[in-house]
């Protein structure tokens, strides 16, 4: 009887924002538990903090919706952008208290983690019930995160992230390139990697398609707030992870750790110049060079090569 209360739980708490009235029978018998209980205190404070934005089904269209640029999360997909399990996967409960505490920058997200932890762990579990697969969707692994390696050079960290975006990354082809095209072709053949062939607009933040209904342009650094914030450890994780639903791809297993830490390492680097003379500075010197050369023709084989 229990697991058939739990398996309704979510349709008996988005049907209604009235108070779930327990009657004489249900109470006598014992069939409330802690888990509806919790579900039931969520739906409380996600009607008190959430419906405005989030709306009563969930959906991320409530009253305030159509004000807010980016909109809010449609908890129906199951899916969050920041989590710590790789993209495309479901969050995990910490992921979900995470953004709740800290919030996100930039966004109408704002930090609720003045709220005591029952509250939050419950408004966790009411979100959760938006998504009806969710019982049979598991929350993904948690991805593995090295120790800073930079942690006591960290000029030496952000070194090997400018090194890693502008070359094995190319974290350019979405987000804007930071050095000059000398520099960049300088990084590559370093690398021992092919010359890079750039996008037409390259110092420009490129958008692309997403699952969130709507195309999403990169993160500038320069100019746009870091909705994660700039901590290191933050960084890495949303590197490593990647942005659920987003062109952004899971980076981990596919850089080394020196890279993934230097790469969070030298976003920082650059979210702390937004706003400063220097931060200006970097931008109209890379607007002012000429664009490169184009690459010389491919010269045919010749006959002994082509057999």
């Amino acid at each position: 009887m229990k697991a058939r209360i739990l398996a309704l739980a979510p349709l008996v708490l988005t049907a209604t924002c009235d108070p779930i009235d327990w009657g004489p029978t249900q109470l006598g018998a014992g069939e409330t538990s802690a888990e509806l209980r919790q579900v039931q205190l969520g739906r409380d404070v996600y009607g008190t903090y959430c419906v405005g934005c989030h709306g009563e089904q969930g959906d991320g269209q409530g009253p305030a919706a159509r004000f807010l640029d980016p909109k809010p999360r449609d908890f129906r997909l199951g899916r969050i952008k920041f989590a710590s399990v790789s993209s495309g996967e479901a969050p995990r409960d910490e992921d979900y208290l995470r953004v709740l505490a800290a919030g996100l920058h930039g966004t109408a997200m704002p930090a609720f983690g003045l709220l005591p932890d029952r509250e939050q762990r419950a408004v966790v579990a009411y979100v959760k019930s938006f998504y009806k697969d969710w019982q049979n969707d598991p929350p993904g692994a948690a991805i593995a995160i090295d120790r800073d390696p930079w942690a006591d050079g960290p000029a030496a960290g952000v070194d090997a992230g400018r090194k890693a975006y502008h070359g094995i990354a190319k974290c350019w082809s979405c987000h804007p390139a930071y050095e000059t095209f000398a520099e960049i072709a300088k990084i590559n053949s370093l690398a021992n990697l092919p010359p890079p062939q750039m996008r037409p607009n390259p110092y420009d933040a490129e958008s692309k398609e997403s699952q969130w209904g709507a195309p999403i342009r990169a993160q500038d650094f320069l100019a746009d707030g870091v909705k994660n914030g700039i901590g290191v450890e933050p960084l890495v994780r949303v590197i490593s992870a990647g942005v659920g639903g987003t062109a952004m791809p899971t980076w981990a297993g596919a850089l080394e750790a020196k890279q993934l830490w230097g790469l969070a390492y030298y976003v920082r680097s650059l979210a702390l110049l937004r706003g400063t003379p220097e931060g200006t500075a970097l931008r109209q010197r890379l607007l002012a060079q000429p664009p490169p050369a184009p690459a010389p023709p491919a010269t045919p084989p010749t006959q002994e090569e082509a057999q």
